[in-house]
């Protein structure tokens, strides 16, 4: 029976709420290591009635000893939290990880007091819940160390479910990819061992791939053992899988599919196929791996490579999209051949934002202005957690002299934010509705200067760049030489923009860039913000859906001069897409460089990350 913590009405153990008072009775899991092999029959029912001296946490049931993936003896019991309104003690420590995503714990007194075994769930709580389980808790007693997790307890694992009627091929595809997402994602934590115990390996009641606990092992799997796993757990001759799955299983067992990004795009490929309608797999295809030539793994004691024309088949099929002129161009060390690019479809995990302005080495006043806005709501249902966002992101770098360019770029930013804030996912953004904006904005500068009946070089002005962001749709938006560019693993560092300067208006005419760039105005705008009315105005208005995790970066000359970025993507830009780097101080980092390099301009940046998942309900139907 269970005791209600409220009102000590006694329950029924299967209960979620207490009978009498209504409240929540709260269960947790804890995970412990009693430090030696697994206890005698007679000494496990010697276990005192809670796991802590405080008495917070009463055992329930019997518990359960087990070896993990590495052969470390553990015990695992579902507990009754006797003190529900009490708050997590570490809720602290997840507080500070999640506004610190690049936290190193050892810089931090009360994150390295914890055992190894707890960071990883700490670490990878933004990105990676709900597949990682909440830590509540770390209790240490009688010389051992528990870790109190959320309950999953009675969730399925994937093995039983892997072949039930509600399991599709491509629900089983994207299974498999979201287990490639967690090799990833535990690599840094040593975790990468529970991928290979099926204890581990569960679905939450909406069937998203899930983890009940972590395992960590100072020996790193590779991914063939993976692929072995994947064999023995999965491959089961009463309900086999599709052909195609067990053909990408089998050559990911025999080495076929490394790196972990080949098997990424293998099973994404699979995804795409399986969403347009049935596949064959029977088309033969030349090994990849020669004759004489080893594979990269270690087979599996007693456990022979199997070179099937099954593993050829699957390789095939995952060129499928392959264009035939390629040919071996695209063979990397290993004999394999670059796979087509992901098709999983994506939706957004999270959206943020940082901005800041510098003056610069050699100016005693700041023309630039930006301003950023970013309104997301989350909520969670029966198809997991989803994010709708929406974002205004504005940066202006004046021109006019002292007072005159602050007033432009300023005038255009607050125009502007009237004009498209507060943004929300359903306002049309046209170009027509775009470009109208951008013209109110002209106007209102253009006004300004008329009212101070100002010619030629003594009209204020401004140049602009925007980003309105509708959920992973982007609409782009430049006048001038301020820029925007995009940074992403597969396509890395990206410009959106051409700038409006008459080198590269001859450029567009079919001048080559050294004639272009020879003459004495030719970085002189053809395009700004004030001067001039909206009859002359033609912004750039452009388009960009996002696909995969990205940084947008926004920024006046001051910052892209001299291709600084270019320069400097791999030390300054590439990190800061890991949703562990602090885009702050990103942002600040940036401007250092940017001062240290150029510094004869105002410096002014806006950097915006999109963090995306792979859409299980676009997959499973």
């Amino acid at each position: 029976m269970l005791t209600c913590p409220f009102c000590q009405f006694q329950n029924p153990d299967e209960r979620g709420g207490c009978d009498q008072c209504g409240q929540p009775l709260q269960r947790w899991y804890s995970l412990s290591w009693p430090g030696h092999e697994i206890l005698p029959e007679p000494q496990q029912r010697h276990l005192a009635p809670h796991l802590d001296a405080e008495k917070r946490y009463q055992r329930l049931g019997q518990p359960l000893y087990r070896q993990t993936a590495a052969g470390e003896a553990v015990i695992t019991q579902v507990v009754l939290d006797c003190n529900p309104e009490q708050v997590s003690p570490l809720r602290d420590l997840q507080d500070l990880w999640m506004d610190q995503p690049g936290l190193d714990p050892a810089t931090v007194p009360a994150l390295a007091e914890l055992p190894d075994q707890a960071l990883p769930y700490l670490a990878l709580q933004a990105d990676y819940f709900p597949a990682v389980p909440e830590l509540h808790d770390v209790v240490r007693t009688d010389g051992q160390t528990i870790l109190v997790l959320e309950d999953r307890s009675t969730w399925p694992r994937l093995d039983a479910l892997w072949a039930s009627k509600t399991a599709d091929p491509l629900q089983q595809t994207q299974w498999l990819f979201e287990i490639t997402l967690l090799w990833q994602a535990l690599a840094p934590w040593q975790g990468q061992i529970t991928l290979l115990n099926p204890d581990c390996l569960i679905l939450s009641p909406n069937h998203l791939l899930c983890l009940n606990h972590i395992d960590i092992s100072a020996t790193t799997p590779n991914l063939p053992a993976l692929g072995q796993t994947w064999q023995r757990m999965l491959l089961t001759e009463a309900l086999p899988p599709a052909l195609a799955i067990q053909q990408l299983i089998h050559a990911l067992a025999n080495g076929h599919l490394t790196p972990l990004e080949r098997l990424q795009e293998a099973l994404a490929e699979l995804a795409g196929q399986y969403r347009s309608g049935p596949i064959s797999a029977s088309v033969p295809l030349e090994s990849p791996a020669t004759e004489g030539q080893e594979t990269e793994y270690q087979e599996t004691e007693g456990q022979e490579a199997d070179l099937s024309p099954s593993d050829e088949d699957l390789l095939r099929l995952a060129m499928a999209h392959r264009d035939d002129d390629e040919g071996d161009e695209g063979a990397d060390e290993g004999g394999g051949m670059d796979l087509p690019t992901m098709v999983l479809p994506m939706k957004l995990l999270s959206l943020e934002e940082a901005g800041q302005s510098h003056v610069g080495q050699q100016r005693n006043h700041n023309e630039d202005w930006f301003f950023c806005q970013t309104q997301w709501l989350k909520h969670n249902g029966p198809q997991g957690p989803h994010l709708q966002a929406a974002g205004i992101y504005i940066l202006c770098d004046g021109m006019g002299g002292h007072a005159s360019g602050e007033v432009a770029s300023q005038l255009a930013v607050k125009t502007l934010q009237d004009y498209f804030g507060p943004l929300s996912r359903e306002d049309a953004l046209d170009e027509a509705t775009i470009a109208a904006g951008v013209a109110q904005a002209n106007q209102a500068i253009f006004d300004a200067n008329q009212v101070k009946a100002t010619s030629g070089l003594g009209r204020m002005g401004t140049t602009l760049v925007m980003a309105l962001v509708q959920d992973l749709r982007v609409a782009l938006v430049h006048v001038g030489d301020s820029r925007i560019y995009s940074y992403g693993k597969r396509q890395g560092l990206q410009q959106l923009t051409i700038d409006h300067e008459v080198g590269q208006r001859e450029i567009n005419r079919g001048v080559e860039p050294a004639i272009a760039y020879a003459r004495p105005d030719a970085y002189q705008l053809t395009q700004a913000l004030g001067p001039r009315d909206q009859d002359y105005l033609r912004p750039g208005i452009s388009y960009l859906e996002i696909a995969e995790d990205t940084l947008l970066i926004l920024c006046s000359d001051g910052l892209s001069d001299n291709d600084l970025l270019e320069r400097h993507e791999a030390s300054h830009i590439a990190p800061l897409l890991s949703s562990r780097a602090n885009l702050d101080q990103g942002v600040a980092d940036l401007i250092q460089l940017a001062n240290e390099k150029n510094g004869h301009d105002n410096i002014t940046l806006i950097l915006v990350r999109f963090k995306l998942r792979p859409d299980l309900n676009q997959l499973v139907m």
